[in-house]
């Protein structure tokens, strides 16, 4: 019998107005997640798979981004200002304030807590993913237009301080501890201030690292794709690659043991089960299930 985890409903989007969609999810520091919101743009073409049709609305900026975070078990919004309109991508606590960045081209936003901009930074181009530390680090991972490019990118992961200088470059950190080196980095868990874990193509490798030191190395862990959480002693994470059939899937893998990662069932608060695509996203033990309809956070397992 397929063990379950269970998911409350933290966020039903039907609370929202009708013209704002989700685009982008994380997880900050504190575990709470963080929702950018784009208001006033189409829905995607699902109609018209066309390359114009694509192009078309990739190229339609929204009218205004939205950012919805927690404090507590206080919900909150705030509207970034427009010059964030056509690259908000990623979004974290920095400071006081937020850090809102391009996925592609390497701009950066530091912005104050009620979303207007102070300064810029260049974060390098192809971000997969960014998250900050409330010390004031900011660890980027890059996709492989970056890593195969010629900007910072190339080091896979890159830690910056607040100033966005780079302080950790993993193609360095590689060389020194003889990990595999990193051709796409597929997720990314920032613990602490001080620990970081790593899952990368194309060994796909689970790296532990404290202080900038290598803590451990799980080699051959296998492929996981977007957020993943660690519980105890065991990692929860979403399968690789199941967008192609239709249908995510959650595995869970005990790191003290040799044995293979085990399905779960998601299933909501009412035991029904969360079926269909969905985007996992997390940050130390907190991880998160973004559906079309609806933001999940996990429980504990059944």
């Amino acid at each position: 019998m397929t063990r379950r985890l269970k998911f409350i409903k933290h966020l039903a989007f039907y609370q929202l107005p009708s013209d704002w969609r989700v685009s982008r999810a994380a997880t900050e520091w504190g575990g709470n997640p963080l929702l950018l919101i784009e208001e006033g743009k189409p829905p995607y073409p699902t109609d018209d798979r066309s390359l114009d049709a694509q192009v078309k609305w990739m190229n339609t900026l929204p009218t205004a981004n939205h950012l919805v975070y927690w404090e507590g078990s206080s919900q909150r919004a705030i509207t970034l200002e427009k010059q964030t309109l056509g690259y908000a991508y990623h979004i974290q606590r920095f400071d006081d304030g937020w850090l809102v960045a391009a996925g592609r081209g390497g701009h950066a936003d530091v912005c104050d807590k009620t979303g207007r901009v102070q300064r810029t930074i260049d974060l390098g181009d192809a971000s997969e993913d960014i998250q900050t530390t409330a010390n004031g680090h900011i660890w980027v991972s890059y996709f492989d237009e970056g890593v195969f490019g010629r900007g910072i990118g190339q080091h896979g992961v890159v830690c910056f301080d607040n100033q966005g200088q780079a302080i950790f470059k993993y193609s360095e950190f590689a060389e020194q501890n003889q990990p595999p080196f990193i051709d796409d980095c597929y997720a990314m868990n920032v613990v602490s201030d001080d620990e970081v874990w790593l899952s990368y193509y194309s060994d796909f490798p689970l790296v532990s690292i404290r202080n900038f030191r290598l803590h451990q190395i799980w080699k051959d862990f296998g492929c996981m794709q977007g957020g993943f959480a660690l519980r105890s002693d065991a990692v929860i994470f979403p399968k690789c690659y199941t967008q192609l059939k239709g249908k995510s899937q959650i595995l869970i893998r005990t790191l003290s043991t040799s044995s293979a990662a085990e399905s779960m069932e998601a299933v909501d608060e009412n035991g029904s089960a969360i079926d269909g695509l969905f985007t996992a996203f997390g940050r130390g033990p907190n991880f998160y299930l973004l559906t079309e309809t609806a933001l999940y956070s996990l429980q504990v397992p059944d």
